[in-house]
């Protein structure tokens, strides 16, 4: 009897919380944008804060040149189509949102369901003004995301603001106290979003990014020692976490830097058989990175580096031309073998050409001159193609050109 009275009582207990839990959840759009205000952090880390602003955490609901907005709109449209089982599994929009959010907005799964019904009404409107409001701010990582082992170190309390050094009395009206988290100095902290497939926790799975488990099954096999924090934020980055995209050069820099590419050509005349001359052009290449993770990666299919190889005459005619796309290709997950490009569509890979980290990915091309070339121009460009077409979204990485003759 005392067991179940034990039982009961805390199961009244579980109740009691439940009904605080939704107390407590943000009932308008306001009051949720309003908690998650860090205006106030900028007062003493005026660069931490501006270096925010120019970041992809300042505006995760739009992303690069609208591309992520261009994601959830087709996520939520889809709602009353492909994905119309989805009013009897979540018949809630806030659940719905739940596979997206939980990286691009985790603040939301603290706002009721009205909430969650207007933020998925400004997405489909593209209403920006709005859209530009939900910020994965300050608070989200140094307090409400802040701990990790919460079997160990308990729940972030609502007071304090967590970081890797500083602990003790922190001069803000809201967040008065600082606590050390040493998990924000680890690799995992960032795998709390930028991690594996969302496979195994959500209704609709779908292959999102991947970088964590890229940087843990091959970058530290092959000898690497680097964290996401390293790259991304003590070099030069910063609270930008570059790249991007919207720094072009800032950009360009990176790729260029932790990308190689490595060109050789040969001209000669190859003799198939005992009466033939054939006139080659050979060449070989190969693109090495040194990124901690395979790259290109997220959720985004058209992600791509191409290496775009053409051979000219010395006068300028082309002669051979070439892309080879580096990249990893997804499917639906069912019994069709077609790669698919939407975000909310892709699941398992069917192939994966992209850069993993020190795979050197080789190319040997041969190409036969026409009659009466005798010198030609081989060149070589290697492009990371964030929106395949679209000019503000193509980042030169190298170009490399190398003359040969049949004469030499």
């Amino acid at each position: 009897m005392k067991r179940i009275q034990v039982a009961v009582s805390a199961l009244a207990l579980a109740a009691i919380m439940s009904g605080l839990a939704a107390a407590e959840q943000a009932q308008t759009l306001e009051e949720l944008v309003r908690r998650y205000d860090a205006s106030s952090c900028k007062e003493c880390h005026q660069e931490i804060y501006s270096q925010w602003e120019q970041s992809l955490h300042a505006k995760p609901m739009l992303g690069p040149i609208g591309r992520t907005l261009a994601t959830f709109q087709g996520y939520v449209n889809s709602r009353d189509t492909e994905l119309n089982k989805s009013h009897e599994v979540a018949p809630g929009m806030k659940e719905f949102l739940k596979p997206c959010v939980e990286c691009h907005l985790p603040q939301m799964m603290d706002a009721s369901e009205a909430v969650a019904g207007e933020i998925a009404k400004a997405i489909v409107d593209g209403d920006e003004e709005v859209l530009n409001t939900l910020r994965i701010t300050c608070i989200v990582c140094h307090n409400r995301n802040a701990i990790l082992r919460k079997f160990r170190d308990g729940a972030p309390q609502p007071n304090t603001v967590y970081g890797p050094k500083y602990a003790g009395p922190h001069g803000d009206t809201k967040f008065t106290t600082a606590a050390r988290s040493e998990m924000l100095r680890d690799t995992v902290f960032c795998a709390q979003c930028h991690q594996g497939p969302n496979v195994q926790h959500y209704d609709e799975p779908m292959w999102c990014t991947s970088t964590f488990d890229s940087h843990q099954h091959f970058y530290v096999p092959m000898g690497g020692t680097e964290s996401c924090q390293d790259c991304h934020m003590r070099k030069d980055g910063g609270h930008r976490f570059p790249p991007n995209y919207q720094d072009p050069v800032q950009t360009g820099k990176r790729l260029k830097e932790w990308i190689d590419l490595n060109l050789s050509a040969i001209a000669y005349r190859m003799k198939p058989n005992a009466k033939e001359l054939l006139p080659l052009v050979v060449i070989n290449s190969e693109v090495v990175s040194r990124i901690g993770h395979r790259f290109p990666d997220g959720c985004p299919s058209p992600n791509r580096v191409t290496l775009d190889i053409k051979v000219s005459s010395k006068d300028g005619k082309e002669l051979y031309s070439d892309t080879k796309t580096y990249m990893p290709q997804h499917k639906l997950g069912y019994d069709e073998h077609t790669m698919v490009y939407a975000a909310n569509r892709k699941l398992t890979l069917l192939r994966d050409t992209s850069l993993h980290p020190f795979v050197s990915r080789k190319e040997t091309i041969e190409v036969k001159l026409p009659e009466g070339v005798e010198e030609a121009v081989v060149e070589a460009t290697l492009t990371f193609r964030q929106l395949p077409g679209v000019p503000e979204a193509e980042f030169p990485i190298h170009t490399v050109r190398r003359e040969v003759s049949l004469k030499r």
